[in-house]
């Protein structure tokens, strides 16, 4: 019987043992303790932007929110006519930017370093808005963003006419280097990542090229522009010097260089041997440059 008494005792303490093991355990529509609240706020656009981004085809955005300098939230969302909701911590001072068309962020984690990178290749114009500070407490439902043009754009034209090109047979493809192009933004800072641009162009695109560019016009770099003649891929000419253009980029302003690019006072070596190189001199022609807005 003592034996007996024994085990009923020992079953007892077990069964009491599980039953507030039970009691302490997490149940799914629980909130972990540790786990910070959160607060749906919703991201809001004017109907002109909305129209912008459908006219040049954006259908996805970035958002990133930041905790002093620390990302909080980070993802690129379906644009979805601009009916946009994420969720924040509840209760903290954040900051936050918006972002289209980019080709890639490097650095998100900290707002103090995350660049924004352009595909200077994609012929995309890249969207950035300011970086905006808000509370994000039950009074703060939605947040109205407006995302600017955060480029320019540098064109190279010939002056030839279409008939002109056409009788071209000395070379089947110009590349084109635009130096200086801003193709990173430090969105903070708003400093920017430099870099030289090459685009290759032919007869199918009237010998013309173009790269956009990040703000550069407050800054020392100036671009400009130098062109290589090839044939089969080879290169058979180049110009004497780089263009020397001055252009400095800025939000929403193109700027296109006008050269005639069969003239041989341009270039390095004459196409006829029996040019002498006393013909080259100040040129009758000289590039041009026409600013415009876009």
């Amino acid at each position: 019987m003592k034996h007996l008494a024994s085990l009923f005792l020992l079953s007892f303490l077990l069964c009491c043992s599980c039953s507030q093991q039970m009691d302490n355990e997490w149940k799914p529509n629980e909130q972990l303790p540790n786990e910070p609240e959160t607060h749906p706020v919703g991201v809001s656009f004017s109907r002109a932007s909305l129209e912008t981004f459908a006219e040049q085809g954006i259908t996805e955005i970035g958002i990133y929110v930041y905790l002093t300098d620390s990302m909080v939230y980070g993802k690129n969302l379906p644009l979805n006519n601009g009916d946009i909701k994420v969720n924040l911590p509840l209760g903290e001072s954040l900051q936050t930017f918006v972002v289209a068309n980019a080709e890639r962020l490097v650095d998100t984690d900290s707002l103090s370093k995350v660049v924004v990178y352009q595909d200077a290749y994609a012929q995309k114009p890249v969207y950035i808005s300011e970086v905006t500070g808000f509370t994000s407490d039950n009074s703060v439902s939605s947040l109205k963003i407006e995302l600017k043009r955060l480029v320019g754009q540098a064109v190279f034209q010939p002056k030839e006419t279409e008939e002109e090109l056409n009788a071209i047979t000395r070379f089947d493809q110009l590349n084109v280097t635009f130096t200086n192009v801003a193709v990173g933004y430090k969105v903070k800072s708003k400093e920017c990542i430099i870099e030289d641009v090459t685009v290759s162009t032919n007869l199918s695109t009237g010998f013309g090229a173009s790269v956009y560019s990040f703000p550069t016009i407050k800054g020392d770099s100036r671009t400009s522009v130098d062109v290589t003649y090839l044939k089969g891929g080879e290169e058979v000419n180049r110009i004497i010097s780089p263009l020397d253009t001055g252009i400095g980029f800025e939000s929403s302003k193109r700027s296109t260089v006008h050269m005639k690019i069969t003239d041989e006072n341009y270039l390095d070596e004459p196409w006829s041997l029996i040019r002498t190189v006393a013909y080259k001199g100040v040129l009758a022609h000289p590039f041009t440059i026409e600013v415009s807005e876009f």
